[in-house]
């Protein structure tokens, strides 16, 4: 019964203590504070492709907390021109077509979250990174000499994880600039086409390396919101 009853008063005493420690919160402040704003940027990706120079452009918004971390979503598209060749077996011609200067297009978009260090200085450090899902696409006009649709001859969709480090500059109040060094892979490329060897047959071959996206990334951007806050 004695054992029953230190248990109990020991039970209790602990809930009293517990009650008079403050609640704890990951993304509190020093003060036990917390803010929250956000902001919206354009960015400026210079990358490669294949061994060819690439640049993309995007923008994304995100929820600022604390004027540390944030949490958002992003887009971007490739607007260098990167054309391909190819010749595919046509099994109804019973024979290889060629296909010339088909457009090379890419475009991602998903999560963007990162973490500023010591955002009140008026040059700071962060990181952050891109996850998003997006897809590599071969187009060409359909009919060139008639009317400007286009379609797609092929499609694969991939998944795309670009971590990168950032220089901060706070410009302004509302607004700030980055320049970013990262790497960014691209997994997921895996369409095949077909063509006739005239020695080995019909062969099987990528569209793609499956690490024709994978490169270093450079990023200038431009990010406008509540800095201050």
């Amino acid at each position: 019964m004695k054992k029953i009853l230190l248990i109990t008063a020991g039970i209790l005493m602990f809930g009293l203590s517990s009650r008079a420690q403050e609640m704890q919160y990951l993304f509190q402040g020093k003060d036990g504070k917390s803010s929250v704003s956000g902001f919206a940027g354009i960015f400026n990706e210079f990358s490669g492709f294949d061994g060819d120079f690439a640049f993309s452009m995007g923008g994304g918004a995100a929820l600022l907390i604390n004027q540390k971390f944030f949490l958002g979503g992003y887009g971007m598209g490739l607007t260098t021109r990167h054309l391909q060749d190819y010749t595919w077996y046509d099994k109804y011609l019973e024979e290889n077509v060629p296909y010339y200067n088909l457009y090379t297009r890419f475009g991602h978009g998903g999560l963007w979250l990162g973490y500023i260090h010591q955002p009140k200085k008026a040059v700071n450090f962060g990181v952050n990174a891109k996850l998003g899902w997006g897809a590599v696409t071969l187009t060409d006009k359909l009919y060139k000499d008639y009317d400007d649709g286009w379609y797609n001859y092929m499609s694969d969709n991939v998944f795309v994880i670009n971590p990168e480090l950032n220089l901060n500059l706070n410009l302004l109040k509302w607004m700030r600039a980055s320049f970013g060094f990262g790497y960014r892979w691209v997994t997921g490329l895996d369409e095949k086409y077909a063509y006739e060897d005239p020695n080995l047959g019909i062969i099987e071959k990528r569209y793609f390396k499956e690490d024709a996206f994978n490169s270093f990334t450079g990023n200038i951007s431009l990010a406008f919101g509540w800095f201050g806050k």
